[in-house]
């Protein structure tokens, strides 16, 4: 699990996915079917089924790993950082394994999965219980706004540089603005669920999200709010973003493929953000998961994200603990990592 320093590494701060905000909203989310067991910090859910977990299956070609039977998992993976906060408490972090691993033999679950631990977390919370599986299911990107080379763009090779501020200019001259809009009309939301389960069906994934669980998220998570890229009154790139403590995270998102030669709407709202990062006094911008490629390649932090599986019934590691091997395995190639042993 070895990686490059970050600052999420080396410090367990809650994030906005520990809120009882967003744990109020996810409770009301209608994307995952799951039953809550426990709605505290961290939740506890016996899911049922997770159109983000079978997007993971279906790229590797793993089928079903759990046979169809439901899981019990310590966050959602819909959140983009586990519960970190918890590593530094071993008496905290022994006596909820314990009880999540109780709690999945009587439900007859496949195990337990402690969702997306940044390493150093992961790595203390498997010291206090050793997991059966450890698997890096994606990486998360960030920037900070106002450090690096360029005073927008950070530290970006230049040929990336170049093309990216470039790319950003022409939309700009062909009157393309960043919104931001605290109070979405029923048709915007409409525009951006369209506009991010497109691109997740594009990379043949599920649709990933639902109204109703974005109306969850915007209605409940104080500072959640829509970012929409506006073309002469077009939304041709959307993010529903969550800003809390100091930091942007840009949870879902889409553009529309259509008008990318015309004015590349995601370059152009990656550079705003990091433009007006500044202005607004934005520590960090949390930009998600995804497109591994393009944000490395343009001076993306990013962090690898480890969930950590428990068997609730002896036996259960023989058999799938392979088949979480191959999905980590398939997945670090899939999206162009090497070397992240399963092992901490």
């Amino acid at each position: 699990m070895s990686s490059t320093v970050d600052a999420r590494t080396t410090t367990f701060a809650p994030t906005v996915f520990d809120t009882d905000a967003w744990l109020g909203a996810w409770s009301r989310a209608t994307i995952e079917d799951q039953e809550i067991i426990h709605p505290g910090r961290p939740p506890r859910y016996l899911l049922l089924d997770s159109p983000f977990w079978k997007g993971y299956e279906d790229e590797v070609g793993t089928g079903s790993v759990w046979d169809n039977r439901p899981l019990l998992t310590v966050g959602s993976v819909y959140s983009v950082f586990g519960p970190a906060f918890m590593a530094d408490d071993a008496a905290a972090v022994g006596a909820l394994v314990d009880t999540a691993v109780a709690e999945a033999r009587e439900q007859d679950a496949a195990g337990v999965m402690v969702f997306n631990l940044p390493p150093e977390a992961a790595r203390q919370w498997a010291a206090i219980r050793k997991p059966n599986s450890v698997i890096r299911l994606d990486h998360a990107y960030s920037k900070m706004p106002g450090v690096g080379a360029d005073p927008v763009m950070g530290d970006v090779r230049k040929n990336a540089r170049t093309e990216w501020r470039r790319r950003w200019r022409r939309a700009t001259e062909r009157g393309v603005q960043l919104v931001f809009e605290h109070s979405p009309t029923d048709a915007q939301i409409d525009r951006v669920l369209e506009l991010a389960n497109g691109s997740a069906v594009k990379h043949d994934w599920p649709a990933l999200y639902d109204k109703d669980t974005f109306l969850a998220v915007l209605n409940g998570v104080p500072g959640a709010h829509l970012i929409l890229t506006d073309w002469n009154g077009l939304i041709v790139g959307a993010v529903v973003a969550l800003e809390h403590d100091g930091k942007l995270y840009l949870w879902a998102a889409g553009t529309d493929p259509s008008v990318y030669e015309d004015v590349s709407p995601y370059k152009f709202m990656l550079y705003e953000l990091m433009a007006q990062g500044v202005e607004r006094g934005i520590e960090r911008i949390e930009f998600g998961r995804g497109n591994d490629e393009f944000k490395r390649r343009h001076g993306f932090t990013g962090v690898p994200l480890w969930s950590l599986w428990y068997e609730a019934t002896p036996g259960e590691a023989d058999i799938y603990g392979p088949r979480l091997a191959r999905l980590h395995d398939g997945l670090a190639t899939a999206q162009g990592y090497d070397g992240l042993a399963q092992e901490v």
